[in-house]
This record gives structure tokens, C-alpha cells and sequence, in this order.
């Protein structure tokens, strides 16, 4: 889920920075891998939290059944480990989601394209890793992964039309 969150982000940024005219590919890309390493941190912090209360919680139980400390154990480092694995990949999604999205304005930071250019590449892109992230929802879930992955891209239209609205509105 924090990849959505950088995709949906990282759409924001593009998308506010574009409807205020404001649209400089300096800020986007700073802004964005900004917001993107707040979100990295963010999740692996909280996903390692979460994470090691809820194995401490059930290796507690287990030692409580067991009448025996599960201390220096395969399963105690083994639940370490996961934790950290869990966090590591939370910590991955929003960086990797945004710097897919990001990847048409690192282009335009450095001469190689035009801002405007990198806008519907950009978007494209967001689009594309939206799809894609429904389309693993859907897989896990084991239910339709071309609904999954329209019903991101739908939270990404609106997040777009919105901005697009208020941008006008303005």
C-alpha cells in the first residue's frame, strides 16, 4: 500500500505543480523524492513498529504455551528478520513508485526534454504502476486483476480531475 501512496503522491505533486503553473521540473523532482523519502521512512518506521509488537505479541503466546523462553531461538531471530524485511519493502514502495513516475522530469532536469514533455510521459507512467499495483492486489486476492487494476487507476483519474478542478477553480 505505501507504493499507492507514492503513486498517488507523486500524481499530487505533478498535477498541483502543473494546475498552478508552477511547473518546474526542480520542484517536482525535489519535491517529490522529498515526499517520497518522508513516505519511505514513514512506512518502514511504522510497518517495523507494528510488525515487531505483533510477532513480540505472538512468540509471547507461544512461550506462554510452551512454559519455555523462546530467547536466542531460530524463531526469535527468525521473527526479527521478517520484521525487518516487512519494513525494508515498505520503506522500497513509495521510493520506487515515485522515481517511476519522477523518471520523465529527471529527463527534463537535465536538459535532455522539455517540462511539458515530460508531463504525459510522467503521467503515463503513474498510470501504468497504478494498473500494476491493482493487478498484484488482485493476484493476492485472487479476484479480477484488470478490475483491480482499473479501480487504482480510477483513484488516480480522480486524483488528477480534482486537482484539475480546483486548478481552474482558482
Amino acid at each position: 500500500m505505501n507504493g499507492f501512496d507514492g503513486a498517488l503522491v507523486t500524481l499530487g505533486l505533478i498535477m498541483g505543480s502543473y494546475v498552478t503553473g508552477i511547473f518546474s521540473p526542480r520542484l517536482i523532482v525535489g519535491a517529490g523524492i522529498g515526499a517520497s523519502t518522508a513516505m519511505a521512512i514513514s512506512g518502514a518506521w511504522g510497518a517495523f513498529l507494528a510488525e515487531r509488537a505483533e510477532r513480540s505479541r505472538k512468540l509471547q503466546e507461544l512461550e506462554d504455551a510452551m512454559f519455555t523462553q523462546l530467547n536466542n531461538t531460530v524463531l526469535r531471530r527468525a521473527s526479527l528478520v521478517a520484521t525487518i524485511f516487512v519494513a525494508a519493502v515498505d520503506a522500497f514502495a513509495p521510493l520506487a513508485t515515485a522515481l517511476i513516475s519522477l523518471s520523465p522530469f529527471f529527463l527534463a532536469l537535465h536538459g535532455f526534454i522539455n517540462a511539458d514533455s515530460a508531463l504525459v510521459p510522467s503521467l503515463i507512467l503513474n498510470m501504468a504502476t497504478l494498473f500494476t499495483l491493482g493487478i498484484f492486489l488482485g493476484k493476492v486476492s485472487r479476484s479480477n486483476v484488470i478490475l483491480q487494476g482499473a479501480i487504482m487507476v480510477l483513484a488516480g483519474l480522480i486524483t488528477a480531475g480534482l486537482l484539475i478542478l480546483i486548478g481552474t477553480a482558482t
